[in-house]
């Protein structure tokens, strides 16, 4: 990414930041609570947590824009309580997250704000610090827009300038807060991936982040903030946790692994209407069943599922909501003994849905469990879901049993038929 990414080799030995017990008070709040953090050469560090945790606040303090109550700031040993904003302003860049700011002044003007604290008092901008700011303006996609009044760009837009100005501003720590809350995934990926860049050349970038599955992807190190205080620090897969980020952001999450890096991704399990007393049970296989699932979890309904090959789409869906579920292993032939097992789930429903998948012998089982049922909707699928293939003449003769004392019918009419039922049984069928 040009030469931004070694704009200070000669401080490349030992930039670091370290804050000791800080805190930070407003009226009889504490913001910040006794927070202790260390940020060696190299890193890029991601602050995350819920709105109000903190963050913000935390960045200011250790880029020095805030006195903590208690608690000091170090940077290279020094505390940045002792420095003056020149001296600070030559070892840390801070951007902040407000790029709404109407300023009357060109995008060349902003840039060269950042270059201020390496001038003497009364030295003007050379033709290097105009080069430098072209560069680092082109490095985010903004080249040609020098003369641009900062007023007339998109937020986004501001936005990407003001990290250009923390570029050109050539510390050995960056402090960014939220630097791609108004951009688009390019522009995001573009600052991310400078922001790594920056960090492998050995200076010190710390960045809060809303998006959990962005940070997890491009930061070395998370802090996770609750109510000011540190719930949690360390490899992104130690602090990208479900049993951590439901209780500190107060939802249910599924955490799983990036398909394509392996980084963890964190997905909301969508909130559930008020509880219904109805049970339903699924019988799916090779995903049949997951549009169901989610559609009937969102109702409130209480669900089970099974029996499942785990791995299988259904199986993965029905284990992250929590529901009850039985299993055999992939490829497992579903035996006598496992329908008797998972006979519970399908009595104890007062409706089964039989979703449409491929029958064969290894899961013919599912057939004669579907044989238990008090009330037997069967899934009549449309032309682009999951078809119903059979691959024994005993499996196309048990369907054709339970078809003569089950309702068939499309996938949004179950729904629809089970919303109307409930709602005209208070929830009950």
């Amino acid at each position: 990414m040009s030469r931004f990414s070694n704009l200070s080799e000669s401080s490349v030995s030992s930039p670091f930041v370290e804050a000791t017990g800080l805190v930070w008070t407003a009226g009889q709040k504490r913001i910040i609570d006794s927070v202790d953090l260390s940020v060696e050469p190299g890193e890029l560090v991601g602050v995350i947590g819920p709105n109000g945790a903190g963050k913000t606040t935390l960045l200011r303090l250790i880029s020095g824009g805030l006195n903590p109550t208690l608690g000091e700031v170090r940077l290279r040993g020094h505390r940045i309580g002792d420095m003056s904003a020149r001296e600070r302003a030559r070892q840390v860049a801070y951007m902040s997250q407000d790029s709404s700011q109407a300023l009357p002044f060109t995008v060349m003007d902003v840039l060269l704000m950042g270059r201020y604290p390496h001038l003497n008092r009364f030295e003007h901008e050379t033709a290097v610090d105009r080069g430098r700011a072209r560069e680092a303006l082109a490095a985010v996609g903004m080249q040609g827009l020098e003369n641009r009044i900062m007023n007339q760009l998109s937020g986004g837009e501001r936005q990407l300038v003001l990290f250009a100005k923390a570029l050109v501003q050539d510390t050995d720590v960056l402090v960014l807060d939220e630097p791609s809350s108004s951009l688009d995934i390019g522009h995001q990926d573009r600052i991310f991936s400078m922001a790594q860049d920056i960090a492998r050349f050995g200076r010190t970038v710390i960045v809060s982040v809303h998006n959990l599955s962005v940070a997890a992807e491009y930061c070395t190190r998370l802090v996770l903030l609750e109510n000011g205080t540190v719930a949690a620090s360390g490899l992104p897969e130690a602090v990208i946790r479900s049993d951590l980020l439901d209780r500190v952001y107060a939802v249910r999450t599924l955490v799983s692994p990036n398909l394509a890096t392996g980084s963890p991704t964190v997905t909301v399990v969508p909130g559930r209407a008020r509880s219904r007393t109805a049970r339903v049970h699924l019988i799916g296989g090779a995903g049949s069943a997951v549009n169901l699932t989610r559609e009937l979890y969102r109702m409130g309904y209480q669900l089970s599922g099974g029996i499942a090959h785990e791995y299988d789409s259904d199986e993965k869906l029905w284990r992250s909501l929590a529901l009850p579920v039985e299993s055999v292993g992939a490829f497992s032939r579903v035996s006598d003994e496992d329908v008797a097992r998972a006979s519970h789930l399908v009595e104890e429903a007062d409706v089964t849905i039989l979703c449409s998948f491929p029958v064969g012998t290894g899961n013919l089982g599912n057939l004669r469990l579907a044989g238990n049922a008090r009330r037997l909707f069967i899934v009549n699928p449309g032309p682009d879901e999951v078809q119903r293939d059979f691959f024994s003449g005993e499996a196309g003769e048990a369907f054709e049993h339970l078809c003569s004392r089950a309702t068939m019918l499309g996938y949004k009419d179950i729904v629809s038929m089970l919303a109307a039922e409930a709602a005209a049984g208070a929830g009950q069928f």
